[in-house]
Parts: structure tokens; sequence; C-alpha cells
């Protein structure tokens, strides 16, 4: 059965499991309903509580600098990602536990497109979680390939799960194109740095579609 609240403005869809394994998604908006049915049977099959949060800032909470916007006359991106962060931290993850009678919190984060590319980068900023699954993250986005390269990997005993589309690197956008490329960069990087990453290509697959099967395979790998 699903819970629904609202807090500080964060629609949070519950689905309680008598364990203290708790796996956080950030979900697009737009995909709400589809990973609504399929956290009603994964949570009891894996053991697991399922919290799936929308309604965040997309743009701006889940990216770690400021960039222009991919599509035209869309706005920058405002690179709030540290502010958000702290806020799971230091409020959200603390309450929903607390609420859940959560005592001993072994935290995983799933994340899909630009909340994708917020959990990798959450890995060289915490030690929050014990696995990341990033599905169709937005490794594209400005200099993050780089910036990973540079720092310090936080999460070094994190089990990580990375998927793609195939047709991911067909997009319009020379931006976006890039990332099947800048995604098999970061995997190169992570591995170098001691991580455990599994990494999967998905055949006939666009943009985190279809979304269910893939969130299937991320939480049976973490």
């Amino acid at each position: 059965m699903i819970e629904t609240r609202t807090y500080h403005g964060i629609t949070l869809d519950i689905v309680r499991s008598a364990t203290d394994r708790i796996c956080y998604i950030l979900l697009p908006e737009g995909l709400k309903d589809d990973g609504r049915k399929w956290m009603e049977d994964a949570a009891g099959r894996y053991g697991i509580t399922l919290v799936a949060m929308h309604g965040m800032e997309w743009n701006d909470d889940l990216t770690p600098w400021v960039a222009e916007g991919v599509f035209r006359k869309a706005k920058p991106f405002g690179g709030r990602a540290d502010s958000f962060l702290k806020n799971l931290q230091e409020d959200y993850f603390p309450n929903v536990e607390s609420d859940l009678g959560i005592q001993h919190p072994q935290r995983y984060l799933i994340g899909i497109s630009l909340s994708g590319l917020f959990a990798l980068w959450s890995v060289f900023k915490c030690e929050l979680f014990c696995g990341i699954a990033s599905i169709s993250g937005s490794l594209w986005y400005d200099g993050f390939a780089g910036w990973a390269a540079e720092q310090p990997l936080c999460g070094k005993g994190t089990k990580l799960f990375i998927s793609l589309g195939d047709r991911e690197k067909r997009s319009k956008d020379r931006r976006m194109a890039t990332v099947e490329d800048a995604t098999i960069r970061t995997v190169e990087i992570l591995r170098h740095d001691g991580a455990f990453v599994e990494f999967i290509l998905e055949e006939n697959t666009t943009h985190f579609s279809p979304i269910v099967p893939r969130l299937e395979r991320a939480l049976a790998s973490l």
C-alpha cells in the first residue's frame, strides 16, 4: 500500500517494509504513475522500503553547477545540488526514517536523467548510501566527466549501477549527444578510483524508456 505525504513542497510516495533498508527514488514528474505501480510489488519482493520523491526543482536542485539550458529559450540550470544534498542529509532523510521507525538505515538511491547525474555526483560528496543507481543519467552535463576525474571518491564502498539507452547518443542536441562517451568515461573514472560499478548499455532503448524494467534491474543490482 502506498502512503503519500508532502514535506517541504516535495511529494513522497512510500511503500513500507519491515527492515532497515530504504531506497529513495528521485522520479521525474512524468514517471510517477508508472513508478508507483511498480513500487507496490517491488518493496515486498526485495524487502526494502521504497520512497519515491517528486516535485523538487528538477533543473535546479539536481544540477551541480550553473549551465546553459538544453532547449531553445530554456532557463539555465540552477546548480543547487549542494544545497539539496544538505537538505536531504540533515532534514528529509532523518525525519522520514524516524517517522517510519527505521533506526539504523541502510540507504540506497536511484536517480533518473538529471537525478541520475545527481546520484553519481553525490558519491564524490558523501557516504550516505550503500548503493546508488543512475538510469540514463545526464552525464553529458557540462564539465561533469572532467570534474569527476579530479575528485576524490567519498563512497568507495558504495555499489554503483549505471544504465544508458543505446539510442540516447542519437539526440539532435549536440550536448546531449555526448552522453554515451561521457558515461563510459565516468564509469572508467569510478572503476579506476576503486568503485564497484555495474554498467549496462540497454539495447534499442531511448532516454529512460521504458522505465519499469530499468528500475527493476537497478534495484536488483543494488
